[in-house]
């Protein structure tokens, strides 16, 4: 009798009691480092997250959904044109990747999943928004690539669910947004070349409406003055067409900056087949730090967006959302910058 008795108590579940017993600390507080840790101290949480791996407590996501009306999954909708980011940002696929593995990893530590999903043929994101909401299939939507005035953010903030915004809203509208400090990090990169002597400087920008593009333009102008070269592209060859012939005339440019890593590949490609050494007589920088960046025979100077900061962001600021709690002002997350040999 007392072995059965034992046989049961060692294959009993483990509970958020029994958590909460070995860490020392309430069933509730347990409860907040799993599903809304923003509102725990860092050193409770790592107490907790403690207790949990040496108990091998795994959370019933059923029982806590059915309880709490919510399905425990944050909502990632893609709406994205596969020949724009195969042919004109040939980086941009390793950009999402690194969101989403970053999103996917901030929301398991919370307690939550991710559904990836993108509208059919013929259908807007935000038909898939109602889809998502009626089916109750996501407790918040995690909304890319905002504009001013974006009418995603008008729907969502109509319908009042909760959503995270990667990306600035408009003034009039909620301010549940992260963003990179696209002003701050290009300045940052022109405050790094002005000290090393560069001062003839050419910019390399995307031809687009994006907020960030003209961010990053502003940020180089903090900089560099708006006498120096400034020219906006669509082609990835007209970039490197443009840059071979900068170096033709009589106040040759010591310094391109680039607003995105690509631009920056086909400067360096320019110069190297007129055979001008990177790094030394001619600089070129760029901006994302996309897997390539330090792989180049002339490794990049650039700016890395830290993904993973951003996801964590974007998911505290949607467990916030979610819970109900007062809104906040956006959040803005510098690029650091990754010097290399190109500058």
């Amino acid at each position: 009798m007392a072995t059965e008795r034992k046989k049961t108590l060692v294959h009993r579940r483990t509970t958020v009691a029994d958590v909460a017993r070995k860490a020392g600390v309430s069933a509730m507080t347990v409860s907040n480092v799993l599903n809304a840790p923003h509102r725990v101290s860092d050193h409770t949480v790592r107490v907790v997250k403690a207790a949990i791996d040496e108990l091998g407590y795994t959370p019933n996501h059923a029982a806590r959904a059915l309880s709490s009306g919510r399905s425990q999954v944050i909502g990632l909708p893609l709406y994205l044109d596969d020949d724009l980011v195969n042919e004109q940002n040939p980086g941009l696929g390793g950009f999402m990747h690194g969101l989403l593995s970053g999103l996917v990893k901030a929301a398991a530590v919370g307690g939550y999943g991710v559904h990836v999903t993108t509208p059919t043929e013929g259908k807007t994101e935000i038909a898939l928004y109602e889809q998502l909401i009626a089916a109750r299939q996501v407790d918040a939507i995690v909304v890319l690539e905002t504009m001013p005035l974006d009418a995603r953010i008008e729907f969502l903030s109509t319908k009042g669910f909760p959503f995270v915004a990667f990306g600035r809203t408009g003034p009039e509208q909620r301010q549940c947004w992260v963003d990179v400090d696209n002003v701050q990090s290009m300045a940052a990169i022109g405050s790094y070349l002005r000290s090393t002597g560069r001062s003839r400087a050419v910019y390399l920008g995307t031809k687009s409406s994006l907020p960030w593009v003209h961010q990053r333009h502003e940020g180089f102008l903090r900089e560099f003055d708006s006498h120096q070269v400034s020219r906006s592209f669509d082609d990835l060859d007209a970039v490197g067409a443009f840059v071979a012939a900068a170096m033709d005339g009589a106040d040759r440019p010591d310094v391109f900056v680039a607003d995105n890593d690509a631009f920056a590949v086909m400067a360096i490609r320019a110069l190297q087949r007129r055979g001008i050494t990177v790094g030394q007589d001619v600089a070129v920088t760029g901006f994302n730090d996309f897997p390539f960046a330090s792989m180049l025979d002339t490794p990049l100077t650039t700016a890395r967006i830290p993904l993973p900061d951003i996801a964590r962001c974007l998911f505290d600021r949607a467990l916030r959302e979610i819970d109900g709690e007062a809104d906040q002002p956006g959040q803005l997350v510098t690029a650091d910058l990754m010097v290399r040999s190109s500058a």
